[in-house]
């Protein structure tokens, strides 16, 4: 199988210096290239930047990884990424991850940006 469905990428300005972008579909091996270039661009834009997955089915180990090293850019610059919204079946594969215990994963979208209006 040559992957899932195509992975929709919504962005969005959520006030200075930070972005929002709301996942529509399956990160996985297949589509994880295009997420990485959007990612890569608004972190150098912004500070911070949340994720939105309501509507995203399914991360693999290749979008974990990525969150994890967009993440960790970010932080090296001051910034955070947090991700909100997750199914019970992506939240279950973020537990396993270590993403929930890292202080990345919210329930609301409310939360997610609160947390980073506590980054300078």
């Amino acid at each position: 199988m040559a992957g899932g469905q195509i992975l929709g990428i919504a962005e969005s300005s959520i006030g200075a210096d930070r972005c929002e972008l709301r996942l529509e579909g399956e990160l996985d091996l297949w589509s994880v290239e295009r997420l990485q270039a959007v990612l890569q661009r608004v972190a150098r834009d912004n500070s911070g930047v949340v994720v939105g997955l309501q509507s995203c089915e399914f991360v693999d180990s290749t979008g974990i990884a990525l969150f994890l090293q967009v993440r960790r850019q970010l932080e090296a610059e001051g910034g955070r990424l947090v991700l909100y919204g997750c199914s019970d079946q992506v939240r279950r594969i973020f537990e396993v991850a270590g993403l929930i215990d890292a202080g990345m994963v919210f329930d609301s979208r409310d939360t997610a940006i609160a947390e980073l209006a506590s980054v300078s």
